[in-house]
């Protein structure tokens, strides 16, 4: 597997803690292309796009290398599902 290089978030950016799943994937303190997301998360885009709109679907294979990723504790990106499968179903 190639070797990723994150790019920082730009300066005034949201923190990670609290934040909705998509938001930590996409614009949390890395910003990465698509084919890295894929090619590191081992995942097609189809299955991303599904995870960032059910985070309650992640694996905890797929939990553990998107905080791999991150670099963040895998409960952040746990915390961050759990708290956007509360939403909706408080939204139901």
């Amino acid at each position: 597997m190639k070797t990723l290089t994150p790019v920082t978030a730009p300066p005034g950016a949201t923190p990670l803690a609290g934040q909705q799943f998509s938001y930590l994937l996409r614009h949390g303190r890395f910003s990465f292309t698509e084919r890295e997301l894929q090619e590191h998360l081992q995942m097609t885009y189809r299955t991303i796009k599904q995870r960032e709109a059910d985070p309650s679907s992640l694996t905890v294979a797929e939990a553990l290398r998107v905080a791999e990723l991150l670099a963040v504790p895998v409960q952040t990106v746990l915390d961050a599902a759990l708290a956007d499968a509360q939403a909706a179903g408080a939204k139901q």
